[in-house]
This record gives C-alpha cells, structure tokens and sequence, in this order.
C-alpha cells in the first residue's frame, strides 16, 4: 500500500472523493445505527470547516492496485501543544495495515511539525482499540458523542427555561449569526470563549486563547463549507460583559442534522440557569426556522457533569463513546 498526502477533500479526483465519501459513510454506520450517508458535496463541507490558527494535514491510504483504502488527518492549533489524529479505513481493508500505516504517517507530521505528542479519539470496543494499544498510546479522556431528536423536547421545558432566564435579574440575552456584524460585539464572544478552557481536555492539551482574527477566519470557513452559525451570549447587565455562550452549527448539505457548538458560562455567573436559559432559546428558534431537522449532536467529555445534565434533560443520549489514547514524543 502506498500512503500519499493531499490538501483537501475537494481537490481530490472525482473517484478518489467517491471512494473517501463511502469510506467516511461505512464507518460513521458503524458507529451510529441507521446513520443517513452523506453526499460528497457534504464530504468536502464537514471537512473545510477549519481556519488558521488550526493547522490539519491529510493523508489517503491505496492499495496496489491504487484504489482508496483509507483517509486520515491529522490537526493542532498553532503554539505549544499536542495534535490529534483521526483515522478512517474501508471496512473491507481491514486488519491489511492500513490504519497502522496511515496513524505512523500522521504522528510523522505531529513530529516534524515539533508538536508535543499525538492523541487519537477510537470507538470504544472497536478494533481499532487493539491498534493503538499496540502502538504504545495510553488510554486518556472518554468523549461521548450524544444526540436529541429535536422534536422530541417537550415545548413545555424549552419555554420554562426560557422564562425562568428572562426573570434572572442582572441578565439579558445577546445574539447574532455569523458573520457577527460588529467586531466590538465580536471581541465580547470572543473574551468570553476562554471559559471553554474549563472543560476537561486530553492530556497535553494547553489552553486556548482567541482573537477577533480568528473569530473573522473561522467565519470566513463556515461560509466556504456553507454552514450556518448561530450564537447566543448572556450578558451581565452591570458591567456590560458578555459573560456565557452558546452557539448551533447548521450544515446545508445535510438538513436533518444540526451541531451544538461550545456552551459555557463564567465560574462567577454560574448556578442561575444561564446555560439551560441560552440551549432554550436556540432550540426554540430552530423549532421555529429549521423545522426539518431530526437531530442534534454534541460532543461532551464524559467527565463533564453540568453540562451532560442539561443536555440529558433535553433527551439527549449517547449514540457513541470514544476514548481517547494518547503519545507523548521523547
């Protein structure tokens, strides 16, 4: 087999881009029961969702005769830290050494590129597990992959949040979808995005800071993979500091499913509700607006026990556990 670089999904030759779309497919059905398949228009989308200071290298695995056996990248912000690496191989090629193949030239990259060590997210009780404990990572966080069939939400919780924020005194609701039409109001999401950094994180992982560039970047990314964004802050009326988030990504090539982004609020601000009060109000709108899409899905550390009692309330369950392995470089 021959492993090859490539810059992005969409400048792969049409075959190629078939092959890694089905690829792509075949696993997240693995993952996911009865998860829809998505088209290679959707592919390149889900993929393009990235801007500087995050960096991402791809890599294509193909068997002798040249077919596309498998996929993989490998991605890290810039700055001191660790990369992370996803692996994605036909299951008909399996157990050939193709993921093995393609996690060694992706940790190649995380080295070269000096980062401190390289860490992989893998299906819990997938085979894949054989193969990183092999290749010497050590089990780190466990993340769930949870979903809410968005109808499903009783109206009655949304609107009593909803209701039980508006009466919070000292807060009010700030919103606007990308791209955010003032960059004052962009440097108040953006201070405030910091509070991310509480969440567990994998080892090795350092803290983020953010900056209106990157906020414009981004922006500029959501638009090229045609994705919407909406997002929602809470503001503490007396110092005018936007002080929670919470923000809904809406793929347009794939209607049926929506992603919540970051929710977080400041530990000074925390325990009146402001969490359950912003996820209200975005699920009221897309109620409202997107009344097509079945589901909604969130990544949450498993660790993380506010946040997975507000979505548990909101219905939402896990589909997936992934457990993160991790590789420090000598």
């Amino acid at each position: 087999m021959t492993i090859e670089p490539y810059e992005w999904p969409s400048e792969l030759s049409p075959d190629d881009l078939a092959a890694a779309t089905r690829i792509c497919n075949d696993v997240w059905a693995e993952w996911v029961t009865g998860e829809p398949p998505m088209s290679a228009g959707a592919f390149v989308d889900l993929e393009r969702f990235v801007a500087p200071p995050e960096r991402v290298v791809h890599r294509l695995a193909r068997d002798r005769r040249g077919t596309v056996i498998g996929f993989g990248k490998v991605y890290w912000r810039d700055g001191p830290g660790t990369a992370t690496a996803r692996v994605y191989v036909d299951p008909a090629h399996r157990r050939a050494g193709a993921g093995a193949a393609l996690g060694r030239a992706l940790a190649a990259v995380a080295r070269a590129e000096a980062r401190d060590g390289i860490s992989v997210e893998v299906a819990v009780g997938s085979a894949a597990e054989a193969i990183v404990r092999a290749s010497g990572l050590s089990p780190d966080l466990i993340v769930e992959l949870n979903r809410s069939e968005q109808r499903a939400i009783p109206a009655a919780l949304l609107d009593g949040w909803r209701a039980a924020g508006e009466a919070s005194p000292g807060y009010s609701l700030i919103n606007h979808d990308s791209p955010c039409p003032s960059d004052e109001l962009a440097a108040a999401f953006v201070g405030v995005r910091d509070v991310m950094n509480d969440a567990p994180r994998p080892e090795g992982e350092p803290a983020w800071t953010f900056t209106v560039e990157e906020l414009r970047a981004l922006e500029a990314a959501a638009t090229a993979a045609h994705l919407d964004w909406w997002s929602v802050g809470v503001r503490h009326d007396r110092s005018g500091e936007v002080v929670g988030l919470s923000e809904l990504y809406l793929p347009a090539g794939r209607p049926w499913i929506v992603f919540q982004g970051d929710t977080g609020v400041q530990p000074a601000h925390r325990g009146h509700g402001l969490g359950a009060w912003m996820k209200a109000v975005l699920h009221l709108r897309l109620r409202e607006e997107r009344p097509a899409t079945d589901v909604v899905q969130t990544w949450n550390a498993a660790a993380n026990e506010p946040m997975l009692r507000i979505n548990r309330a909101l219905g939402y369950q896990t589909v997936q556990r992934f457990q993160t392995w991790s590789h420090t470089f000598a």
